[in-house]
């Protein structure tokens, strides 16, 4: 079981560090892709962390929504990335 567990803290720490890595794709293009709940609010670091730490986690879309093609699709790819490490470790469940 040694190794289930170092796979499960491994795909932890991926999608830890995928949700980092996508935070800072979101920050650097234009804030002209995401538009707040309200209008009036300028978007900070830590609201892009917390738009990518939710699509990660699969629970939803929290107070940012991507209005441009290029912000739908960099999400779309990060909730694949989520899939596919979702799926390994139903593999591993299964392997058992």
């Amino acid at each position: 079981m040694k190794a289930g567990n170092d796979i499960i803290t491994l795909t932890f720490l991926f999608n830890i560090f995928t949700a980092i890595v996508f935070s800072f794709i979101y920050s650097s293009i234009s804030p002209h892709n995401f538009e707040p709940m309200s209008p009036n609010d300028k978007l900070s670091y830590i609201d892009y962390l917390f738009y990518s730490v939710t699509i990660q986690c699969g629970v939803g879309l929290p107070d940012i929504t991507a209005v441009t093609n290029l912000a739908k699709i960099l999400a779309m790819i990060q909730q694949i990335i989520l899939m596919g490490s979702g799926f390994i470790l139903l593999q591993l469940f299964y392997k058992k």
